[in-house]
């Protein structure tokens, strides 16, 4: 199975790295350089700094407990502007 490079605006995909670069050179397409990741990524990836629910997934990788991860993910929930949620369980 060949790895593939996924474009992040278009999602069509390569099969090397000179062509997914070349892909990226002429459509003017970018990926993502937040810092989240080491490297550059596609934007609204789980831990860049883009994606709504980043900061509970980087408190899970640094060693917070479930209740922690949970408590911070219910409040990006229950806070964030414009996210469709359920009604409050409270």
């Amino acid at each position: 199975m060949a790895f593939l490079f996924r474009c992040p605006e278009c999602r069509t995909r390569r099969r090397s790295y000179g062509l997914f670069t070349q892909h990226l050179r002429e459509t003017g397409h970018r990926l993502c350089r937040c810092g989240g990741y080491h490297y550059e990524h596609r934007p609204g990836s789980p831990y860049c700094e883009r994606n709504p629910m980043s900061a509970a997934l980087l408190a899970s990788r640094h060693g917070a407990s479930d209740e922690e991860v949970f408590d911070i993910a219910l409040e990006i929930a229950l806070t964030t502007p414009g996210r469709a949620v359920a009604a409050c369980p409270f």
